[in-house]
């Protein structure tokens, strides 16, 4: 993990941040988010917010290094092999996977479609700035 260009990986996390802020936020899919998990907007701040927020940027930073691998792995070196890459593997590993414990928590084919598309969004963001930094 020498090769890890650190300051593309720090960059892919904070546009992966921004995404998720505005993704989950009343400008986008906050209501039909809330909605389909049974919840009513407006609603009081849930107790924990802050601690799921540092989670993300973690996850986010672990996403960043592994995809910041894996184009190593792949030689990748233009923006369409990086958003072919990314991907490949937000659908391939992720998506495939959040889709399938989706049907055994019981959740909604909303909830599912909003988070499946954030998280290809997201792939595809962190590839850009990757291929980009």
């Amino acid at each position: 993990m020498m090769s890890i260009d650190y300051i593309g990986v720090g960059a892919a996390t904070v546009v992966a941040m921004v995404i998720g802020a505005l993704w989950y936020s009343p400008l986008m899919f906050l209501k039909p988010w809330m909605r389909a998990q049974g919840k009513e907007y407006p609603c009081p701040p849930e107790k924990g917010a802050a601690a799921a927020i540092t989670n993300a940027a973690a996850m986010n930073i672990i996403t960043a290094l592994a995809l910041s691998e894996v184009f190593q792995w792949r030689a990748v070196n233009s923006i369409s092999d990086a958003l072919v890459t990314a991907l490949l593997m937000a659908v391939g590993f992720v998506v495939s996977n959040q889709l399938m414990r989706d049907r055994f928590h019981g959740a909604t084919a909303m909830l599912s479609l909003i988070n499946a598309a954030n998280t290809i969004v997201v792939f595809l963001a962190m590839g850009l700035v990757l291929a980009l930094v």
